[in-house]
Protein backbone atom coordinates (compact mmCIF):
# COMPACT_ATOMS: atom_id res chain seq x y z
CA UNK A 1 0.00 0.00 0.00
CA UNK A 2 1.24 3.42 -0.90
CA UNK A 3 2.97 5.06 2.12
CA UNK A 4 1.62 8.84 0.90
CA UNK A 5 -1.50 9.10 2.20
CA UNK A 6 -2.72 13.09 0.27
CA UNK A 7 0.00 14.75 -2.14
CA UNK A 8 -1.78 18.75 -2.30
CA UNK A 9 -0.47 19.99 -5.55
CA UNK A 10 -0.28 23.43 -5.03
CA UNK A 11 0.96 25.23 -1.38
CA UNK A 12 -0.23 28.61 -1.98
CA UNK A 13 -2.48 30.40 0.71
CA UNK A 14 -5.25 27.82 -0.19
CA UNK A 15 -3.29 24.75 -0.39
CA UNK A 16 -1.06 24.89 2.85
CA UNK A 17 -3.39 25.02 5.09
CA UNK A 18 -5.61 22.05 3.85
CA UNK A 19 -1.96 20.51 4.29
CA UNK A 20 -1.13 20.98 7.29
CA UNK A 21 -4.82 20.31 8.16
CA UNK A 22 -4.16 16.41 6.33
CA UNK A 23 -0.84 16.15 8.69
CA UNK A 24 -2.51 17.18 11.91
CA UNK A 25 -5.40 14.82 11.24
CA UNK A 26 -2.67 12.00 11.20
CA UNK A 27 -2.24 11.50 7.00
CA UNK A 28 1.18 11.39 5.57
CA UNK A 29 1.25 14.44 3.53
CA UNK A 30 3.32 15.11 0.45
CA UNK A 31 2.88 19.00 -0.95
CA UNK A 32 4.13 19.96 -3.99
CA UNK A 33 4.54 23.76 -5.46
CA UNK A 34 5.91 24.88 -8.83
CA UNK A 35 7.60 28.00 -7.51
CA UNK A 36 10.92 26.95 -6.38
CA UNK A 37 10.84 30.44 -3.91
CA UNK A 38 7.47 28.68 -2.48
CA UNK A 39 9.24 25.36 -1.66
CA UNK A 40 12.19 27.13 -0.28
CA UNK A 41 10.52 29.14 2.43
CA UNK A 42 8.42 25.69 3.31
CA UNK A 43 11.32 23.96 3.77
CA UNK A 44 12.84 27.09 5.75
CA UNK A 45 10.14 27.33 8.04
CA UNK A 46 9.74 25.05 11.17
CA UNK A 47 8.63 21.79 9.88
CA UNK A 48 5.05 20.31 10.22
CA UNK A 49 5.34 16.89 10.70
CA UNK A 50 4.23 13.98 8.58
CA UNK A 51 4.32 16.54 6.13
CA UNK A 52 6.86 17.00 2.86
CA UNK A 53 7.11 19.44 0.78
CA UNK A 54 9.16 19.43 -2.82
CA UNK A 55 8.83 20.97 -6.14
CA UNK A 56 6.55 20.38 -8.88
CA UNK A 57 7.23 18.01 -11.69
CA UNK A 58 5.78 16.04 -14.61
CA UNK A 59 4.37 13.01 -12.52
CA UNK A 60 2.84 13.74 -9.30
CA UNK A 61 3.53 12.18 -6.34
CA UNK A 62 1.85 8.79 -6.10
CA UNK A 63 -1.15 9.04 -3.11
CA UNK A 64 -4.46 7.88 -2.28
CA UNK A 65 -5.93 11.51 -2.66
CA UNK A 66 -4.83 14.25 -4.61
CA UNK A 67 -5.71 17.79 -3.96
CA UNK A 68 -5.36 20.48 -6.55
CA UNK A 69 -5.07 23.94 -4.94
CA UNK A 70 -3.71 25.65 -8.42
CA UNK A 71 -4.59 29.28 -9.31
CA UNK A 72 -6.92 30.05 -12.20
CA UNK A 73 -6.29 33.47 -12.70
CA UNK A 74 -8.36 35.91 -14.92
CA UNK A 75 -8.25 35.04 -18.78
CA UNK A 76 -9.26 32.56 -21.10
CA UNK A 77 -12.69 32.57 -23.15
CA UNK A 78 -14.41 31.13 -19.56
CA UNK A 79 -13.33 34.06 -17.87
CA UNK A 80 -10.48 32.13 -16.63
CA UNK A 81 -6.82 30.81 -17.48
CA UNK A 82 -7.41 27.18 -16.76
CA UNK A 83 -3.27 26.48 -18.19
CA UNK A 84 -2.40 25.58 -14.39
CA UNK A 85 -5.23 23.55 -13.71
CA UNK A 86 -4.68 21.59 -16.84
CA UNK A 87 -0.76 20.91 -16.11
CA UNK A 88 -1.91 19.89 -12.62
CA UNK A 89 -4.53 17.73 -14.39
CA UNK A 90 -1.70 15.64 -16.68
CA UNK A 91 0.49 15.61 -13.71
CA UNK A 92 -2.31 14.06 -11.35
CA UNK A 93 -3.32 11.84 -14.04
CA UNK A 94 -0.31 10.30 -14.17
CA UNK A 95 0.27 9.22 -10.77
CA UNK A 96 -3.64 8.53 -9.96
CA UNK A 97 -4.90 4.56 -9.29
CA UNK A 98 -7.79 2.75 -9.28
CA UNK A 99 -9.89 3.17 -6.55
CA UNK A 100 -8.38 7.06 -5.66
CA UNK A 101 -9.99 10.47 -4.75
CA UNK A 102 -8.78 13.53 -7.04
CA UNK A 103 -10.64 16.59 -5.50
CA UNK A 104 -10.17 20.10 -7.31
CA UNK A 105 -10.35 22.56 -4.36
CA UNK A 106 -9.04 25.63 -7.55
CA UNK A 107 -11.76 28.04 -7.92
CA UNK A 108 -13.44 26.85 -11.69
CA UNK A 109 -16.12 28.91 -14.39
CA UNK A 110 -18.87 25.95 -14.30
CA UNK A 111 -18.69 23.09 -15.81
CA UNK A 112 -14.59 22.70 -15.48
CA UNK A 113 -14.66 20.28 -12.91
CA UNK A 114 -17.24 17.80 -14.81
CA UNK A 115 -15.29 18.99 -18.55
CA UNK A 116 -11.90 20.15 -19.11
CA UNK A 117 -10.40 18.15 -15.69
CA UNK A 118 -12.31 14.86 -16.16
CA UNK A 119 -11.34 15.00 -19.84
CA UNK A 120 -7.32 15.76 -18.57
CA UNK A 121 -7.75 13.23 -15.50
CA UNK A 122 -9.00 10.59 -18.13
CA UNK A 123 -6.24 11.12 -21.23
CA UNK A 124 -3.29 11.25 -18.54
CA UNK A 125 -4.10 8.41 -16.82
CA UNK A 126 -5.95 6.05 -19.05
CA UNK A 127 -8.78 5.63 -16.56
CA UNK A 128 -12.58 7.02 -16.42
CA UNK A 129 -13.63 9.71 -13.75
CA UNK A 130 -16.44 8.55 -11.55
CA UNK A 131 -15.96 4.75 -12.68
CA UNK A 132 -12.27 3.93 -12.32
CA UNK A 133 -11.61 6.70 -9.37
CA UNK A 134 -13.48 9.16 -7.31
CA UNK A 135 -13.74 13.06 -8.97
CA UNK A 136 -15.08 16.12 -6.76
CA UNK A 137 -15.45 20.09 -6.43
CA UNK A 138 -14.57 21.04 -3.30
CA UNK A 139 -13.82 25.16 -3.54
CA UNK A 140 -12.11 26.73 -1.20
CA UNK A 141 -13.68 28.94 1.09
CA UNK A 142 -11.01 31.12 3.10
CA UNK A 143 -11.09 34.82 4.73
CA UNK A 144 -7.28 36.01 4.22
CA UNK A 145 -6.10 38.21 7.13
CA UNK A 146 -8.84 36.73 9.88
CA UNK A 147 -7.02 34.86 12.49
CA UNK A 148 -9.98 34.45 13.89
CA UNK A 149 -11.81 32.03 12.07
CA UNK A 150 -8.73 29.84 10.21
CA UNK A 151 -9.69 27.16 7.07
CA UNK A 152 -10.52 24.48 9.24
CA UNK A 153 -13.51 26.22 10.89
CA UNK A 154 -15.32 27.36 7.54
CA UNK A 155 -17.83 24.42 6.50
CA UNK A 156 -16.77 23.36 2.70
CA UNK A 157 -19.22 22.33 0.32
CA UNK A 158 -18.60 18.85 -1.74
CA UNK A 159 -20.29 17.77 -5.00
CA UNK A 160 -18.53 15.18 -7.01
CA UNK A 161 -18.88 13.68 -10.24
CA UNK A 162 -21.27 10.57 -9.43
CA UNK A 163 -23.16 10.65 -5.62
CA UNK A 164 -20.28 8.08 -4.50
CA UNK A 165 -17.68 10.45 -5.53
CA UNK A 166 -19.88 12.88 -3.46
CA UNK A 167 -19.77 10.52 -0.77
CA UNK A 168 -15.92 9.56 -0.94
CA UNK A 169 -14.61 13.21 -1.38
CA UNK A 170 -17.13 14.20 1.92
CA UNK A 171 -15.23 11.75 3.84
CA UNK A 172 -12.24 12.88 3.23
CA UNK A 173 -13.04 16.55 3.79
CA UNK A 174 -14.37 15.88 7.10
CA UNK A 175 -11.20 14.72 8.57
CA UNK A 176 -9.98 18.26 7.53
CA UNK A 177 -13.09 20.43 8.27
CA UNK A 178 -14.83 20.90 11.20
CA UNK A 179 -18.52 20.42 8.91
CA UNK A 180 -18.84 19.44 5.18
CA UNK A 181 -21.90 20.26 3.25
CA UNK A 182 -22.50 17.84 0.16
CA UNK A 183 -24.51 18.60 -2.47
CA UNK A 184 -25.61 17.07 -5.72
CA UNK A 185 -22.98 17.57 -8.44
CA UNK A 186 -19.47 19.42 -9.23
CA UNK A 187 -21.45 21.73 -11.22
CA UNK A 188 -23.32 22.58 -8.11
CA UNK A 189 -20.26 23.11 -6.13
CA UNK A 190 -19.36 25.43 -9.30
CA UNK A 191 -21.81 27.44 -8.65
CA UNK A 192 -21.72 27.79 -5.23
CA UNK A 193 -18.10 29.01 -5.33
CA UNK A 194 -18.81 31.38 -7.98
CA UNK A 195 -22.20 32.98 -6.53
CA UNK A 196 -20.50 33.71 -3.18
CA UNK A 197 -17.50 35.78 -4.80
CA UNK A 198 -20.54 37.11 -7.24
CA UNK A 199 -22.84 38.17 -3.83
CA UNK A 200 -19.50 39.82 -2.43
CA UNK A 201 -18.72 41.82 -6.09
CA UNK A 202 -22.45 42.94 -6.11
CA UNK A 203 -22.82 44.74 -2.68
CA UNK A 204 -18.96 46.06 -2.63
CA UNK A 205 -19.99 47.51 -6.25
CA UNK A 206 -23.56 49.15 -4.97
CA UNK A 207 -21.92 50.40 -1.63
CA UNK A 208 -19.01 52.25 -3.72
CA UNK A 209 -22.46 53.60 -5.92
CA UNK A 210 -23.72 54.71 -3.15
CA UNK A 211 -20.56 56.23 -1.78
CA UNK A 212 -20.44 58.30 -4.96
CA UNK A 213 -24.32 59.11 -4.49
CA UNK A 214 -24.64 60.65 -1.20
CA UNK A 215 -21.09 62.41 -2.16
CA UNK A 216 -22.90 64.44 -4.89
CA UNK A 217 -25.63 65.12 -2.50
CA UNK A 218 -23.67 66.00 0.23
CA UNK A 219 -24.75 63.16 2.29
CA UNK A 220 -22.25 61.01 4.67
CA UNK A 221 -22.16 57.73 3.50
CA UNK A 222 -20.99 56.28 6.42
CA UNK A 223 -24.03 57.42 8.72
CA UNK A 224 -26.21 56.03 6.38
CA UNK A 225 -24.31 53.00 6.48
CA UNK A 226 -24.68 53.08 10.43
CA UNK A 227 -28.29 54.01 10.16
CA UNK A 228 -29.47 51.36 7.62
CA UNK A 229 -28.04 48.36 9.64
CA UNK A 230 -29.77 48.99 12.50
CA UNK A 231 -32.94 47.43 10.42
CA UNK A 232 -32.68 43.41 11.39
CA UNK A 233 -33.31 41.51 8.88
CA UNK A 234 -33.08 41.97 5.07
CA UNK A 235 -29.72 44.37 5.05
CA UNK A 236 -26.15 43.03 5.22
CA UNK A 237 -23.22 46.17 5.76
CA UNK A 238 -21.04 46.95 3.05
CA UNK A 239 -18.24 49.76 3.36
CA UNK A 240 -17.04 51.56 0.34
CA UNK A 241 -13.74 51.24 -0.62
CA UNK A 242 -10.73 51.87 -3.61
CA UNK A 243 -12.46 48.93 -5.62
CA UNK A 244 -12.23 45.02 -4.85
CA UNK A 245 -8.85 42.96 -5.03
CA UNK A 246 -7.65 39.55 -4.32
CA UNK A 247 -7.75 36.02 -6.38
CA UNK A 248 -11.52 35.79 -6.27
CA UNK A 249 -14.01 38.71 -5.41
CA UNK A 250 -13.18 40.46 -8.59
CA UNK A 251 -12.22 37.57 -10.65
CA UNK A 252 -14.71 35.08 -10.22
CA UNK A 253 -18.18 37.11 -11.14
CA UNK A 254 -16.76 36.82 -14.65
CA UNK A 255 -16.15 33.40 -14.72
CA UNK A 256 -20.56 33.28 -13.91
CA UNK A 257 -20.43 35.95 -16.80
CA UNK A 258 -18.85 34.08 -19.75
CA UNK A 259 -20.84 30.66 -18.59
CA UNK A 260 -24.32 32.45 -18.84
CA UNK A 261 -22.91 33.88 -22.03
CA UNK A 262 -22.32 30.49 -23.24
CA UNK A 263 -26.04 28.95 -23.08
CA UNK A 264 -27.76 32.51 -24.11
CA UNK A 265 -28.28 33.78 -20.35
CA UNK A 266 -28.07 37.63 -19.56
CA UNK A 267 -26.17 38.63 -16.46
CA UNK A 268 -27.11 42.38 -16.12
CA UNK A 269 -26.34 42.44 -12.44
CA UNK A 270 -23.09 40.98 -12.40
CA UNK A 271 -22.12 42.55 -15.36
CA UNK A 272 -23.19 46.23 -14.00
CA UNK A 273 -20.97 45.04 -10.35
CA UNK A 274 -17.89 44.69 -12.54
CA UNK A 275 -18.40 47.69 -14.84
CA UNK A 276 -18.44 49.59 -11.82
CA UNK A 277 -15.33 48.04 -10.25
CA UNK A 278 -13.46 48.80 -13.67
CA UNK A 279 -14.11 52.09 -13.38
CA UNK A 280 -13.38 52.60 -9.80
CA UNK A 281 -9.69 53.48 -9.65
CA UNK A 282 -10.35 56.35 -12.46
CA UNK A 283 -12.89 57.92 -9.60
CA UNK A 284 -10.80 57.43 -7.03
CA UNK A 285 -8.15 59.65 -8.86
CA UNK A 286 -10.49 61.91 -9.83
CA UNK A 287 -11.95 62.36 -6.22
CA UNK A 288 -8.09 63.00 -5.01
CA UNK A 289 -7.16 65.40 -7.67
CA UNK A 290 -10.53 67.67 -6.73
CA UNK A 291 -9.45 67.14 -2.56
CA UNK A 292 -5.66 68.45 -4.08
CA UNK A 293 -8.06 71.23 -6.05
CA UNK A 294 -9.82 72.62 -2.74
CA UNK A 295 -6.19 72.81 -1.22
CA UNK A 296 -5.11 75.01 -3.79
CA UNK A 297 -2.76 72.15 -5.16
CA UNK A 298 -2.46 69.85 -8.57
CA UNK A 299 -1.82 66.50 -8.97
CA UNK A 300 0.24 67.00 -12.67
CA UNK A 301 3.74 66.38 -12.15
CA UNK A 302 3.53 66.25 -8.37
CA UNK A 303 5.97 63.17 -6.01
CA UNK A 304 3.48 60.85 -4.86
CA UNK A 305 3.86 58.64 -2.49
CA UNK A 306 1.29 56.08 -2.48
CA UNK A 307 1.07 54.14 0.92
CA UNK A 308 -0.37 50.22 0.78
CA UNK A 309 -0.99 48.71 -2.40
CA UNK A 310 -2.18 45.35 -1.05
CA UNK A 311 -5.49 44.27 -1.97
CA UNK A 312 -6.59 43.93 1.55
CA UNK A 313 -4.66 45.20 5.35
CA UNK A 314 -2.54 43.24 6.53
CA UNK A 315 -2.59 40.39 4.08
CA UNK A 316 0.89 40.33 1.96
CA UNK A 317 -1.11 40.00 -1.65
CA UNK A 318 -1.20 42.33 -4.44
CA UNK A 319 -3.19 40.19 -7.16
CA UNK A 320 -5.92 42.31 -8.79
CA UNK A 321 -5.36 44.70 -5.83
CA UNK A 322 -7.20 48.06 -6.04
CA UNK A 323 -4.30 49.65 -5.39
CA UNK A 324 -1.78 49.15 -7.69
CA UNK A 325 -4.67 49.89 -10.41
CA UNK A 326 -4.98 53.08 -8.98
CA UNK A 327 -1.11 53.56 -8.18
CA UNK A 328 -0.98 52.63 -12.13
CA UNK A 329 -3.20 55.58 -13.10
CA UNK A 330 -1.65 58.17 -10.94
CA UNK A 331 1.27 57.53 -12.51
CA UNK A 332 -0.10 59.16 -15.56
CA UNK A 333 -0.47 62.74 -13.81
CA UNK A 334 2.41 62.05 -11.36
CA UNK A 335 5.71 60.65 -10.87
CA UNK A 336 4.63 58.09 -8.27
CA UNK A 337 6.78 55.63 -5.78
CA UNK A 338 5.02 53.26 -2.92
CA UNK A 339 5.59 52.39 0.47
CA UNK A 340 4.35 48.96 2.02
CA UNK A 341 6.36 46.95 4.43
CA UNK A 342 4.82 43.94 3.08
CA UNK A 343 5.49 44.28 -0.64
CA UNK A 344 9.57 44.90 -1.26
CA UNK A 345 8.68 44.59 -4.74
CA UNK A 346 5.88 45.26 -7.09
CA UNK A 347 5.43 44.64 -10.74
CA UNK A 348 3.25 47.00 -12.38
CA UNK A 349 0.93 45.72 -15.54
CA UNK A 350 3.55 47.32 -18.08
CA UNK A 351 6.50 45.21 -16.65
CA UNK A 352 8.03 48.22 -14.48
CA UNK A 353 9.50 47.19 -10.92
CA UNK A 354 9.40 49.51 -8.37
CA UNK A 355 10.85 49.15 -4.58
CA UNK A 356 9.16 50.28 -1.51
CA UNK A 357 10.57 53.02 -0.44
CA UNK A 358 11.28 53.63 3.21
CA UNK A 359 8.98 56.04 5.11
CA UNK A 360 12.14 57.46 6.76
CA UNK A 361 12.09 59.53 2.98
CA UNK A 362 8.63 60.86 3.50
CA UNK A 363 10.18 64.06 3.04
CA UNK A 364 10.96 63.90 -0.49
CA UNK A 365 7.82 63.54 -2.04
CA UNK A 366 5.30 66.97 -2.20
CA UNK A 367 2.12 64.38 -0.92
CA UNK A 368 1.00 61.27 0.63
CA UNK A 369 -1.98 58.98 -0.37
CA UNK A 370 -2.76 55.95 2.01
CA UNK A 371 -4.71 53.16 -0.23
CA UNK A 372 -4.35 50.44 2.05
CA UNK A 373 -4.49 50.86 5.65
CA UNK A 374 -2.46 47.99 7.36
CA UNK A 375 -2.28 48.31 10.88
CA UNK A 376 -0.74 51.33 12.64
CA UNK A 377 0.14 52.72 8.99
CA UNK A 378 -2.06 56.09 8.54
CA UNK A 379 -1.58 56.72 11.93
CA UNK A 380 1.97 56.66 11.92
CA UNK A 381 1.71 59.53 9.17
CA UNK A 382 -0.29 62.12 11.44
CA UNK A 383 2.98 63.79 12.30
CA UNK A 384 4.50 64.02 8.07
CA UNK A 385 5.66 67.43 7.26
CA UNK A 386 4.02 67.10 4.27
CA UNK A 387 0.20 66.49 2.71
CA UNK A 388 -0.71 63.15 3.57
CA UNK A 389 -4.63 62.10 2.45
CA UNK A 390 -6.57 58.92 3.42
CA UNK A 391 -8.19 57.19 0.78
CA UNK A 392 -8.82 53.49 1.76
CA UNK A 393 -12.13 53.69 2.02
CA UNK A 394 -12.72 55.87 -1.44
CA UNK A 395 -13.00 59.25 0.36
CA UNK A 396 -10.47 61.75 0.66
CA UNK A 397 -9.97 62.31 4.53
CA UNK A 398 -6.43 64.43 5.07
CA UNK A 399 -3.89 63.57 7.94
CA UNK A 400 -2.84 67.11 7.74
CA UNK A 401 0.94 68.23 8.62
CA UNK A 402 1.22 71.07 11.33
CA UNK A 403 -0.70 74.14 12.06
CA UNK A 404 -4.16 74.52 11.32
CA UNK A 405 -5.06 71.24 9.35
CA UNK A 406 -3.69 68.93 12.38
CA UNK A 407 -7.45 68.21 12.65
CA UNK A 408 -8.75 65.64 10.11
CA UNK A 409 -10.88 66.85 7.83
CA UNK A 410 -12.66 65.88 4.76
CA UNK A 411 -12.39 66.93 1.53
CA UNK A 412 -14.39 66.65 -1.64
Amino acid sequence: MNNIDVAVIGLGVTGLPMAIAAANSGMSVVGVDADPRRVGELRAAPPVPRLRVRLAGAVAPTAGVHLLCVPTPPGGDDGADLAPLSLACRAVGRAVRRGGLVVVQSTCPPGTVEGRVARRLADASGLAPGVDFHLAHAPDRIDPGNQSLPATRIPRVVGGLTPRCTEVAAAFMARLVERVVPVSTCRTAEFVKTFENTFRLVNISLVNELAELCRSWGVEVGEVLDAAATKPFGFLPHRPGIGAGGACIPVVPGFLSSGARRVGVRTEVVDAALAVNEVMPARVVARLQEALAARGMILRGRRVLVVGVCYKPDVADVRQSAAVRVLDRLRLEASVCYHDPLVPLLCLPDGSVLRSTPLAELDGFDLAVVLTRHAGLAESLRGARIPVVDMADGQARWISPSGPRDQETQAG
